[in-house]
Formats: structure tokens, C-alpha cells, sequence
């Protein structure tokens, strides 16, 4: 994303975890390390926020990530422009 140049970022993970993580670190302790990994990153970003949602309602991030993942696609779907099926189901959720 810094690479990219996008400043203001929402994250959101239907992790519970990731999310307690996040908003409570000194509770996890043993995390400490990547946490820190994470927000290190975080800080040159002018806005950004994580937010929890309920998995159910996040079918299209986690397409992406499945996609990622299973097709080695490590490039940005937004520097790409995002493959076809992608722009279909955001335009079909927009329309619902």
C-alpha cells in the first residue's frame, strides 16, 4: 500500500483475534513482536484503521486472498486493475 502511494486504508478481518490484537497489544504479549512488525509500516500512512466484521460479509476480501494465495498472485490487484471476475462480483454486490 505504501508502495502504491495510498494514505488512507481500512483493514478488516473477521478475526476476532487480529482484531483484540489490535486494539488491546499489551494483552498479547507473546505478539508483541509482530505486531510491532505490523504497525511499524503503519505509521508512515496518514490514515488507516482495522475494523472487525462478521465473516459472512466479507466474501469478496476473502476471494481475494484465496486468489492470492492459490494463483501466486503477489502482484496488486490495484496496480493490475484487479482480474475480471473480481470487477463483475464488486459491481453485482454495488447493484444489491
Amino acid at each position: 500500500m505504501i508502495n502504491t502511494h495510498q494514505q488512507r486504508i481500512i483493514f478488516e478481518s473477521s478475526c476476532a483475534l487480529a482484531r483484540d490484537t489490535f486494539l488491546n497489544p499489551m494483552e498479547f504479549s507473546a505478539l508483541l513482536p509482530l505486531t510491532n512488525d505490523i504497525y511499524r509500516p503503519l505509521h508512515t500512512l496518514n490514515d488507516w484503521s482495522f475494523h472487525h466484521c462478521v465473516q459472512g460479509k466479507n466474501t469478496i476480501a476473502l476471494d481475494i486472498a484465496v486468489s492470492v494465495i492459490s494463483d501466486h498472485r503477489y502482484q496488486s490487484y490495484i496496480a493490475r486493475g484487479g482480474p475480471s471476475w473480481l470487477i463483475r462480483r464488486i459491481e453485482s454486490e454495488a447493484r444489491a
